[in-house]
């Protein structure tokens, strides 16, 4: 029995522990009361907060390929670009919110309406959609699945080398269905690898 002791200890302090962090970390798919007309600083570090995907209900754990919508002063949370747009479909506010993709390039925030877009990035639910801030950040990606062509350093690409799109691209293709997720489409995309 006292060797039993011990461990029996051990197991209801665990418990203890699990069940304490557990109530003082904090969920969060949406920040109210945002009065600021800017993308939310959202940090990812700490252990307290964690951000979820309002679409998917997957926690944030990069910042890479997020998005944020707000409306009405709240702010809504995406692991991914394609899970915004199929969430945001679904609203009745989706033509009067302002959304925001974190782009790859500049490593900030930035209006989704402006950002260039390739279809073939690494993204956390793999609808492919990575976000840039200039057109030669999207064609000079690394961070695709893709290869990119030799010219990129002599900066005479064709468009038809590496497919950019803009925001109403990607919205009908995420609409469609024209996402990694479809097998035909994600051979067709990553047919020229």
């Amino acid at each position: 029995m006292r060797r039993i002791l011990p461990y029996i200890f051990l197991i209801i302090i665990s418990l203890f522990l699990y069940n304490y962090s557990k109530d003082t970390r904090e969920d969060i798919k949406v920040e109210h009361n945002y009065m600021q007309d800017a993308p939310y600083r959202v940090v990812l570090e700490t252990y307290k907060n964690r951000y979820i995907c309002n679409d998917c209900d997957m926690m944030i754990k990069r910042y890479l390929n997020s998005a944020q919508v707000i409306y009405n002063h709240n702010v809504y949370f995406f692991d991914d670009v394609g899970c915004m747009i199929r969430w945001l479909d679904r609203q009745e506010f989706r033509n009067k919110a302002k959304m925001y993709v974190y782009s790859t390039d500049t490593g900030t925030y930035i209006d989704a309406k402006l950002a260039w877009y390739i279809r073939d990035a690494n993204t956390p639910l793999g609808y492919g959609f990575g976000a840039y801030e200039t057109s030669i950040g999207a064609i000079t990606s690394a961070m695709t699945r893709s290869t990119i062509e030799e010219q990129i350093g002599n900066f005479k690409i064709k468009r038809e080398t590496k497919q950019i799109y803009e925001f109403e691209e990607i919205k009908q293709f995420a609409l469609r269905g024209e996402t990694l997720l479809n097998p035909m489409i994600k051979r067709e995309l990553l047919k020229k690898r």
